[in-house]
Parts: structure tokens; C-alpha cells; sequence
């Protein structure tokens, strides 16, 4: 399609070169081409009272919005800020939100919306040990996979889990409670489900009612004697491993680090596990992954044991190859820390 500068040059060389023949002629012309007749006739008149081609620059409408003034008030109002909407500025300039954001994405420099991201909340001091920490995770252990365990709660529900949380209907008067409504339960009941991942594969899940703490004696006996100790036996009788625990306390009791020393085990010490540093343990990633097939479609369970069932289906349903890949990335994902620290 033509542009509309080049319509209106053509028009103007037309006209001069049949000014004789009449304007209804010239419009004829570009009307057997589609071009709109009002659109003809206006560039016809331009022509014919003597009107240049291109437009003087600063002849059109003054802005009343988009002025100097108004885009420095704008940058300053919108700028690395929080919490300003386009309707409360439409509000101070008396305007549409529409013309508020035509003027910030025309800007010299454009203010642009975002997404906030989330990240842990940690601690100056957690911030500031994370990297060097990191730093000696990847040096000494560059050479060894890492297991990587961790324990994640399960709800019946998990209504508020993303894609649960909103419903479709052409009239809602006609929804069903179930479908319209979350029904909040203050303490619903859950599950704690353990498991260990590494580039290998996965060890058999633990799962545990809600209310029943895992201790040291409960997390050396279900989680690293029945379930830790099968796994590497089967996939590490040869290749170099690290056990990578987190920083609960029942993790470096006594008598679960004496164990695995005494078992030959190679851990990572207390003293060179960063904490609060989820993006370096890809089995967080993990748990977001069983999570949303769990609760796929809104799925909610009636029961704990329907959805100890559930659990167990989709762990044996998802490809392993997804859990090793994941496992893998950790030496990456500590060289990213390690060099740049964290957020």
C-alpha cells in the first residue's frame, strides 16, 4: 500500500499536469486506483490554492499534553518508580491512560513497563557470603555430580497455584459454586514429600502427613538410609558425587553427618553451604515442575492418600530425562553466582 506522502505527491504532479482537464477528471483518476475521494479532492484543493507539498514544520494543532514540560513531569512521575498507574496520571492531565502511554513510549529515552521479579529475601550477610561460597562449591567440587535433597509441602488444592486461581464463563449467575468459588480452609491439610535429584536420575520419594516434623532421627532413617544410600549404591559406585543437603537443622545433626561420614558419603560442610540461594539448586525448579502437574486442570484432591496417589503418578509419569537435565545445570548455575553474585 502506497504511503500517504506519496499519494499526495502524486495527486499535486497530476493535477498540474491536467489542471485543464478539470478536477473531476484528476479524481477520477485515483479513484479507479482506491484511493478515497475525500482524500483526492483535499489534496486537490491543497494543490489548487497554491498549498506546498510537504508540511511546514510546527503548522499543525499545538499539543496541550505532549508538551516539553509535560514529558519532564511524566519521566519524573513514572521513572524507576512503583506503584504509579497510567489512570492516575490520565486523572492529573485530564486525558485518556491511552495518551499517557503513547507520550512515555515516545520519549527520548522511553519509560517502559515491567514485571517485578521475585527474588529471595535475604540478608546483607547472606548476599555477601553467597558468592565466595559458591564460588568454593564450584571450585572443589567442579569435577563430582552434585545430589541435591530438599522437602516440599503439598496441599489438597493448591487453589491459589497459577492457572487455578481464575475461571471462564459467558454468565456467571449460572456457574457452579465449585468452579465460582476457593473455599479457604485455615489449615488445610498437606504432605511433605522428600527426594533427592542428581545428573542420574531421581531416588525414590519419602512422603509425610503434615503435622509429623522431620527430625534427625526420622530424616536419617526414611530419607538417607532407605532412600539416599539405594540410589548412590546404584548410580555412583564409580563416578565422583557430592551430597549437596540444605541448612535445616535435622540436615547437619550429629548424627546424620556421623553416619554419613562413617558411610563414606562425601557431603558439602556446614560451613561452605550457601544459604538461601534457591537459584543455584535446580531441584527448587523441580518441585515448581511435579507442582504444576499436579495440579493441572485445577486438580484437587479429596484426601491425603488421593493425593499421595497423585504424587506418586506424576513422578513416575515425567520424563527423568527433565530431572537430569535440571540436576546437570547446578555447576552452571553456581559459575553464574560465583561470577556475577546475586540479585
Amino acid at each position: 500500500m502506497k504511503s500517504k506522502q506519496e499519494i499526495k505527491s502524486r495527486v499535486y504532479k497530476f493535477y498540474e499536469n491536467n489542471k485543464d482537464k478539470g478536477k473531476k477528471y484528476v479524481a477520477a483518476h485515483f479513484m479507479a486506483e482506491g484511493v478515497p475521494k475525500a482524500t483526492i479532492y483535499r489534496h486537490i484543493e491543497s494543490a489548487a490554492t497554491g498549498k506546498p507539498l510537504a508540511r511546514k514544520k510546527g503548522s499543525g494543532r499545538k499539543p496541550k499534553i505532549n508538551t516539553p514540560k509535560n514529558r519532564a513531569k511524566l519521566t519524573k512521575m513514572f521513572n524507576h518508580r512503583k506503584g504509579t498507574s497510567l489512570r492516575k496520571a490520565a486523572k492529573v492531565f485530564n486525558c485518556h491512560h491511552k495518551t499517557i502511554w503513547e507520550i512515555l513510549k515516545t520519549l527520548k529515552r522511553p519509560v517502559l513497563c515491567y514485571k517485578r521479579t521475585k527474588r529471595p529475601g535475604r540478608t546483607p550477610l547472606q548476599r555477601l557470603v553467597a558468592r565466595p561460597k559458591c564460588r568454593d562449591l564450584y571450585r572443589n567440587y567442579r569435577n563430582s555430580d552434585f545430589i541435591i535433597d530438599d522437602e516440599s509441602y503439598f496441599t489438597l488444592s493448591n487453589s491459589s497455584f497459577t492457572g487455578n486461581d481464575s475461571y471462564y464463563s459467558n454468565d456467571r449467575t449460572q456457574t457452579p459454586d465449585t468452579v465460582k468459588y476457593i473455599d479457604v480452609v485455615k489449615f488445610e491439610e498437606k504432605v511433605l514429600v522428600w527426594m533427592a535429584i542428581s545428573p542420574k536420575g531421581m531416588s525414590q520419594i519419602y512422603i509425610r502427613p503434615s503435622g509429623l516434623a522431620v527430625n534427625q532421627e526420622v530424616y536419617l532413617n526414611e530419607c538417607i538410609v532407605k532412600r539416599l544410600m539405594p540410589f548412590i549404591e546404584k548410580h555412583y559406585q564409580k563416578d565422583k558425587y557430592v551430597f549437596w543437603p540444605d541448612l535445616a537443622s535435622s540436615h547437619y545433626a550429629n548424627s546424620v553427618t556421623n553416619w554419613l561420614d562413617d558411610h563414606k558419603v562425601p557431603f558439602v560442610p556446614k560451613t561452605l553451604n550457601p544459604a538461601n540461594v534457591p537459584e543455584a539448586r535446580a531441584i527448587e525448579d523441580w518441585w515448581a515442575i511435579l507442582k504444576r502437574e499436579v495440579y493441572k486442570n485445577g486438580w484437587a484432591a479429596k484426601n491425603v492418600d488421593q493425593l499421595r496417589n497423585r504424587i506418586m503418578s506424576c513422578v513416575k509419569n515425567i520424563d527423568v530425562k527433565v530431572v537430569q537435565d535440571l540436576a546437570a545445570s547446578t555447576h552452571k548455575r553456581l559459575d553464574q553466582i560465583r561470577r556475577y553474585g546475586v540479585k
